[in-house]
């Protein structure tokens, strides 16, 4: 029987944590248009080809361990000054509604297991010795079994023990297991931008037996923290609300209130030229003069500044509907970023092969002296382009990572959007590109 769209909506808010349009290695976007049914994407959103076989070998990083430190705790700062004007950003944190966060998030079809493509035993005995013990070694390498798919190994870890790592043990597996998409739980862990399990998880509404069981579980990645055993949760929780609640809390997601303060009058006709590019200087001049004579607070929020689209979308998630089912994706960071000067959103960039020809067509490419509206294009080692954002001022950047409904539209720095792609490349190249009418 065909799937109601009320169905359909459930589907694709199910596994509302895949880090990739396609889910599996080697395919390209032809093969992955529809992949965002069942796939709710909160990483990688442009890949050309997804990384083959996982490479199992030791890291020359040490993951540094989950520690709360207050000194790091985000406070308002001022951002340079330039073009756009004084800038006062202001962190804070946002989350799905939790009508949008389905009860059955991150259900498996089976037990949790791991794979190793293209992988012996002897390698796989190689990557698990250096990071675990003798002891737990031998139990994992006692459940191995050959998959002739991808003639690799499938193991089937006791969760026990899997509970039991140590943060340090768990970050050096799982950041391996997740470079291959068949393990996706690893693959497509949640991620927060943040030192300790305390600002991921204070204010939350989850419960303290919830969290207790939710913190051994955090492992870090450079500057961001992960998630990545939602079943291990799940056979202990058995309040549908309460595992909602533990969704919208892990599925946080940091960004920032922009304010422009505006010092004296002649500052205003060079910010009305930055912020009112793409046809709308004279429409932003009065407000502007407005806020020029407020008085001693002579400040506006930048989102007053910004077309249309990113009003519209800033801190927000996508509000599906059905005719959203019938097109190829739900929007991603492409139609974002070359819908940002658009009144009304042209649904032809969810088509890659369009997006990516309006792009070489009519953009061309700077090397300084970046604007608003600016694109970002991230490229891996391969030249693959797998992310973009739009660039606003000093490094700020307005993003959408992931296409899925519980991605928001937010305002972030450019390294934090470098180290939430980290998986993808470490070292991404970065080119900014211009449109030729602006």
């Amino acid at each position: 029987m065909p799937k109601s769209p009320t169905q359909k909506s459930s589907d694709i808010t199910n596994k509302n944590k895949s880090n990739s349009i396609a889910a599996v290695e080697n395919v390209s976007w032809a093969a992955a248009r529809r992949r965002w049914l069942i796939a709710a994407a909160t990483l990688v959103v442009i890949a050309g080809l997804i990384a083959g076989a996982l490479y199992f070998k030791s890291s020359s990083e040490t993951a540094a361990p989950v520690s709360s430190d207050p000194a790091k705790e985000p406070r308002t700062q001022s951002a340079a000054p330039g073009p756009w004007g004084h800038l006062t950003l202001t962190p804070i944190i946002i989350s799905p509604p939790l009508e949008y966060v389905a009860a059955d998030w991150g259900r498996n079809s089976g037990p949790d297991e791991w794979y190793f493509p293209g992988t012996s035993l002897e390698v796989m005995d190689a990557f698990l010795s250096a990071h675990l013990s003798p002891e737990q070694v031998s139990r994992i390498r006692a459940t191995a079994r050959p998959d002739p798919r991808t003639k690799g190994l499938i193991v089937r870890p006791d969760p026990e023990m899997v509970r039991s790592f140590s943060p340090q043990e768990r970050a050096g597996l799982y950041l391996e297991l997740g470079k291959t998409s068949l393990n996706f739980d690893q693959a497509n862990a949640f991620r927060f931008y943040g030192s300790s399990p305390e600002e991921w998880l204070r204010g939350s509404r989850i419960s303290p037996r919830t969290r207790q069981l939710v913190e051994p579980l955090i492992y870090s990645d450079g500057d961001f923290l992960l998630f990545a055993d939602p079943e291990a949760i799940r056979s202990q929780v058995k309040d549908a609300e309460e595992l909602r609640r533990l969704a919208k809390t892990l599925l946080r997601q940091p960004t920032m209130l922009v304010e422009l303060a505006i010092k004296n009058d002649s500052e205003i006709a060079g910010l009305a030229d930055y912020w009112g590019r793409g046809g709308r200087r004279t429409d932003l001049r009065p407000i502007l003069e407005s806020v020029a004579e407020k008085g001693p607070d002579r400040s506006i929020d930048i989102i007053h500044l910004l077309p249309t689209l990113a009003r519209n979308h800033l801190y927000r998630y996508p509000r599906l509907t059905a005719a959203d089912l019938d097109k190829p994706l739900i929007a991603n960071c492409l139609w974002t970023a070359l819908n940002f000067f658009s009144a009304r959103p042209d649904d032809r960039f969810l088509d890659v092969n369009v997006a990516l020809n309006t792009l070489k067509r009519d953009y061309f490419i700077v090397e300084t002296g970046f604007q608003l509206g600016d694109i970002i294009v991230f490229l891996d080692q391969n030249g693959n382009l797998f992310h973009v954002v739009v660039y606003l001022a000093d490094g700020l950047v307005f993003t959408k990572n992931g296409t899925s409904p519980m991605a928001p539209w937010v305002i972030t720095t450019l390294d934090q959007v470098k180290g939430y792609y980290r998986a993808r490349s470490s070292n991404p190249r970065l080119m900014y590109h211009r449109r030729n009418d602006l």
